[in-house]
């Protein structure tokens, strides 16, 4: 594939010069903004995806549908001859490009153009990794992928998918299918099709087209675990799949061309054996009669309702006049034994090695088609259903059934353009827009969905918290008009004698206030005893005094002018005291419990809020007649 090679910059000048500006990659297209380009709203939006191929003389036109649930709904297929004096690359070309998916797609901006990459200008191969975290799973496959093949990332573009955890030999691994293609192949068919004025969105082999048939689900092969044998011309690529996904790969050295050459090898002692060209024209002509056979009659349009498919002519009757072949499923027998013992190793391995249940179906596919003898005698050799794969059919409208119906004998392999119309990046390998580019574009969707969201909760912030002020801002505003209004009830306005006389009289009722507080301090000093005293401790006495407040100079100033200094200190609560109690008391029981009632009664006096301080005078202990007691004498400061 010439991965490895390494240009000179001579010689990249020298290609420039000789194709011009066709050498130079084209940058890649970026999605202009839009009226609708709203991270929130674009999953919402139906995808038009267009798949496009070209093989050959045919062009292949393939259009689907992606909802935002459900599987995607085939709306069209299309195989144009492409006339003669035109080969891919050429202006005239682009043109004619342009014209036909205008023609099969009409003016649509938001169609997703997929086009099929030239097979001998990639490589597949599917690997195991071990299971890690998701951010970490690309890195991963790309490191393994760049040991097990060594290239070049200036010439080669690499790209993989990941597959659900599978349990090889008890140890959980993700399957990993790759994709290694030539850059500067990847760069034609982009400059192709942004020259036919359409920008490209992904590019993919056949082979991934045909995988996007069973990963998508658009195909239902009946069976959890299926093969899958892709016949090309030198060689066959065995596929088997477990729910929808690539667990195991094999290639084959034997393709079409063997088919041909057992052909003619059949006939070579009859009177007029077969030449090479007849042989792969019969084999071809065998293929493409049952593109639209009794099989057929199980497709479904877009209603889930069956969609009659006109069937095509018998072989016997699309078959030329020629050399006559008796039986072509015995001539190619030799061919098919080889394949089938490569497929029964891949399949043995597949079930004792790998562990997994044994493939019980299996579809087949080869150029132009599919050979019915071929499907017979694969599936009478292997001892398992086999089916053409272009006869199945997924969910598609009844216009796409007659499309595919309608397709000329020689153009009769639309199903890879419509595996192309099935690709999507979260499960397609895309060598225009790979796995780095996606990660860097889910990096940016993060920050713009971060940077939306964090100004929608700004906006909020703000909203409530304006709404709040406005909601306090009329609030003030009733009370301000109520308080207006009560002064203006009043009708009558103050001056300073009346704020005076006002004043002093509020001075006088407090000092009256104060002065009956103090007459009755001896009322609440009562009740505040009779509260905290316990059972255990009777009270024999009871001494009140009143203590004189000690006069404050207001505004008194010494010889040098400076104000007084008042006597006590506002830290000194002996100073604030206004009244000192004495109480006498007896406190009768257990020595043990003397002391404790009369610690218990002191805290709680001293936990009073009109004592101070509590000072114990004398504890004396009596002995009577029959009990012992305790007398205690206490003073109080009052406040």
């Amino acid at each position: 594939m010439g991965l490895h090679a390494n240009a000179s910059s001579t010689g990249r000048l020298l290609e420039l010069i000789r194709k011009g500006d066709s050498a130079r990659p084209a940058p890649r297209p970026v999605p202009g903004p839009g009226k609708w380009n709203i991270p929130l709203l674009r999953p919402l939006k139906e995808r038009r995806v267009l798949g496009v191929e070209w093989r050959g003389r045919c062009l292949y036109l393939a259009e689907s549908r992606h909802g935002r649930a459900g599987l995607p709904v085939l709306q069209g297929v299309q195989a144009i001859r492409i006339p003669a004096g035109i080969r891919p690359g050429d202006d005239a070309f682009s043109s004619f490009l342009r014209q036909q998916i205008l023609d099969f797609c009409g003016p649509a901006p938001d169609l997703e153009v997929w086009a099929a990459l030239p097979d001998e200008h990639a490589e597949h191969w599917h690997f195991r990794i071990p299971k890690v975290a998701a951010k970490e799973r690309d890195d991963v496959a790309f490191w393994t992928a760049r040991k097990e093949r060594e290239f070049d990332e200036r010439q080669s573009v690499f790209d993989c998918t990941i597959g659900g955890e599978i349990i090889e030999k008890g140890v959980p691994k993700l399957p990993v299918t790759a994709t290694l293609a030539v850059r500067a192949a990847v760069g034609e068919v982009r400059n192709i099709v942004q020259r036919a004025g359409f920008a490209l969105a992904g590019a993919a082999t056949r082979v991934i087209a045909s995988h996007n048939l069973f990963t998508t689900g658009w195909l239902d092969p009946a069976t959890e675990q299926f093969a899958v044998l892709h016949i090309d011309e030198e060689s066959t690529r065995i596929d088997i799949y477990s729910s929808s996904q690539v667990v195991l790969s094999r290639m084959v050295k034997t393709g079409f061309a063997s088919l041909a050459r057992a052909l003619v090898e059949s006939t070579a002692a009859t009177a007029r054996p077969l030449t090479d060209a007849e042989a792969r024209e019969l084999l071809l002509r065998n293929a493409t009669c049952t593109m639209a056979g009794p099989v057929a009659t199980h497709a479904t349009g877009s209603t889930g309702q069956p969609v009659p498919v006109p069937a095509a002519p018998t072989a016997q009757a699309a078959s030329p006049a020629g050399p006559p072949v008796a039986d072509i499923g015995s001539s190619i027998a030799s061919a098919v034994e080889r394949l089938v013992r490569q497929l029964e190793r891949t399949m043995d391995h597949f079930a004792n090695t790998l562990g997994y249940p044994a493939v019980s179906r299996m579809f087949l596919s080869t150029p132009g088609g599919c050979l019915q003898p071929l499907v017979d005698e694969f599936g009478r050799q292997v001892g398992i259903p086999c089916a053409a794969l272009n006869s199945q059919r997924g969910p598609a409208t009844p216009g796409a059934e007659l499309d595919i119906a309608k397709l000329p004998s020689d153009c009769a392999e639309a199903q890879w353009a419509i595996g192309l119309s099935l690709s999507d990046d979260a499960r397609t390998q895309n060598c225009v827009n790979t796995f780095r580019e996606r990660k860097e574009a889910r990096k940016h969707e993060r920050i713009r969905m971060a940077v939306a969201v964090g100004s929608i909760v700004v906006v909020l912030c703000t909203a409530v918290f304006a709404s709040f002020q406005g909601a306090i801002l009329l609030s003030a505003r009733s009370d301000r008009d109520a308080l207006r209004q009560q002064l203006a009830a009043y009708g009558e306005t103050l001056d300073k004698p009346k704020l005076l006389a006002a004043s002093a009289k509020g001075k006088a009722l407090r000092l009256a206030v104060q002065s009956m507080s103090r007459r009755q301090v001896s009322v609440a000093l009562l009740a505040e005893l009779a509260a905290v005293t316990p059972s255990g401790v009777r009270l024999s006495g009871l001494r009140l005094t009143q203590l004189d407040q000690p006069g404050q100079t207001q505004g008194a100033k010494d010889t040098k002018g400076k104000a007084a200094q008042p006597q006590g200190k506002p830290e000194d609560k002996t100073a604030q005291a206004t009244a000192m109690a004495v109480v006498t008391g007896v406190v009768s029981g257990d020595m043990l419990q003397r002391e404790a009632m009369l610690a218990d009664f002191l805290y709680r006096l001293e936990r009073s809020p009109m004592v101070l301080s509590v000072t114990v005078e004398k504890k004396t202990p009596e002995t009577g007649a029959a009990t012992e007691s305790l007398q205690f004498i206490a003073t109080l400061k009052l406040v």
